[in-house]
């Protein structure tokens, strides 16, 4: 048993590490209550200048405290969607209205498009804060107005604006805009013609298409190439031919031996009535002759030209040439060299798809509007962009139906254009049919405009990673862009790349509507 001065000291040693950490975790506590949060208000900027946008979060300037600049920069001039910065330093620099500068620098990125300078002013005042940004990818120069210093914390949380409540806000941050395909534009004023909506199909202008067809039953035969698809053939020039065969190929060589001998008893009979003659033959007797040799000659002929079908001799004449119909390029075609044809049977069809018609069906109740047609634009399936016809598209309108399609109860109008060079006669597209002349009105880009529940909604810019989600009533589109008649103020900027996803964040809940870990 132990006695009692071990059993003390023993205790001790197993008490005292609990003892120490209970001790130190006092202390840390105590630290923890001395550092009160940064009583200075958050201030939040969102600029647009020289192709960056800048999303920077800071507390309020005061005499000899750091603000770290917590400053996202998004490169806005690539076509197919912004771009967070991935290299480079930021130089920001308070510019007092008085005059001195004062200038801090981040040399590297916090982390992809996130730069952290740490401003530590040493005046009070009001100010320009400038934000230089040099980058091999992305480069420029962001200018926030309007800044002020404050002398100390007190007249910086004096200034701070009161609080509203109004429009809720919907969060998407920068690190999720940046994964995804995300653009932003201005509302404003463009100038919109009236639409009628519509269905078409492409095709090819009247007289820049043809079909070649077997004139008769026959065998093909080509002398050069063979039309094969997308082969491109001028005008007139020869396919091929059919020549003509009738039976089978043993009456076309027993017909020729007939004929043959027949020619060869022509021949003696001619002969013999031109050395008779005048003396023993009369004249009708020789010229009788002389017209049996020349059937006898025909017959050969015609024999022979049978035979070379079936042989496959071109050269023996007789055929029917399958020349181009049109300059351009073959469609289709079944040619194959020594294949035995049906009288009418389709072999190859040409397109010149240089110019195109689009015939845009309208329906019946925008018949009378469609009188009106001033131009059209459509799009086709897997291409979002669409094509605007009007006088600067070296397009014209061809012709406006006079009747009405008894089995769809639409209205054909008819547009010819110049073919950028991907379209194809055949391909089916949405169309609108504008009518009247363009008149500027406020307008989004369509792609701004996401189906929400039923209702046609847009995704406001409140502030970089904040958006009101507004529910729109909507005019006519035209080139890309949808006039709004409601929800939407000119200046505003609003998504149009990217709204589905914001639209998916927050409906699944996937994405924080505020706060970083910086």
């Amino acid at each position: 048993m132990r006695n009692p001065v071990e059993f003390a000291l023993l205790c001790s040693l197993v008490l005292l590490p609990g003892l120490l950490s209970c001790h130190g975790d006092h202390e840390h506590g105590h630290d923890e209550a001395e550092e009160p949060a940064d009583p200075r208000p958050d201030i939040a900027v969102t600029l647009y200048q020289n192709g960056l946008e800048l999303f920077m979060e800071h507390p309020a300037f005061v005499v000899g405290q750091e603000s770290a600049l917590i400053a996202h920069f998004t490169d806005t001039s690539p076509s197919e969607g912004y771009q967070w910065v991935t290299t480079g330093k930021v130089t920001a620099t308070l510019r007092y209205a008085d005059g001195p500068t004062e200038s801090f620098v981040a040399n590297e990125l916090l982390r992809n498009g996130i730069f952290k300078p740490i401003v530590v002013p040493t005046r009070p005042g009001a100010a320009v804060l400038s934000l230089l940004l040099e980058g091999h990818a992305a480069a420029g120069e962001v200018l926030v107005e309007g800044v002020q210093v404050h002398a100390d914390t007190a007249s910086a949380v004096a200034a701070a604006p009161e609080e509203e409540g109004g429009e809720a806000t919907v969060g998407y941050l920068k690190e999720s805009q940046w994964k995804t395909v995300y653009a932003t534009e201005l509302a404003g004023p463009r100038p919109l013609r009236d639409g009628l909506p519509a269905t078409g199909e492409l095709g090819a202008v009247a007289g820049q298409e043809g079909e070649l067809v077997a004139p008769f039953a026959g065998r093909v035969v080509t002398s050069g190439r063979v039309p094969h698809l997308g082969m491109t053939v001028r005008r007139g020039e020869l396919l091929g031919e059919v020549l003509p065969i009738g039976g089978d190929r043993a009456a076309a060589e027993f017909a020729l031996q007939r004929a043959d001998a027949e020619l060869q008893v022509a021949q003696s009979q001619a002969t013999r009535a031109e050395s008779l003659h005048p003396a023993v033959v009369s004249d009708r007797e020789l010229e009788a002759a002389q017209a049996a040799l020349a059937v006898a000659t025909a017959q050969v002929r015609s024999a022979t030209r049978r035979l070379a079908a079936w042989s496959g001799d071109a050269n023996a004449g007789g055929g029917f040439e399958l020349r181009s119909p049109v300059a351009g390029t073959v469609t289709w075609s079944s040619v194959v060299p020594g294949q035995v044809v049906d009288a009418g049977q389709p072999l190859v069809r040409v397109v010149n798809a240089e110019r195109l018609w689009l015939e845009a069906r309208v329906s019946e109740q925008d018949a009378a509007r469609a009188a009106q047609a001033t131009g059209a634009m459509f799009t086709v399936a897997g291409v979002d962009e669409p094509l605007v016809l009007d006088a600067s598209a070296d397009a014209r309108l061809v012709a406006v139906g006079a009747a009405i399609d008894p089995t769809t109860r639409t209205l054909p109008v008819l547009f010819e254009f110049a073919n950028p060079g991907w379209l194809k006669p055949g391909m089916y597209v949405k169309a609108t049919v504008f009518v009247g002349e363009a008149s500027p009105v406020l307008a989004v880009p369509s792609s701004a405009v996401v189906d929400d529940s039923g209702f046609r909604t847009v995704y406001v810019m409140e502030g970089g990673e904040s958006f009101f989600k507004r529910r729109v009533t909507l005019g006519p589109t035209d080139s890309g862009y949808v006039a709004v008649l409601s929800g939407v103020s000119q200046g505003e900027r609003v998504v149009h790349r990217g709204a589905y996803e914001i639209k998916l964040s927050t409906a699944s809940g996937a994405i924080p509507e505020h706060g970083h870990q910086h």
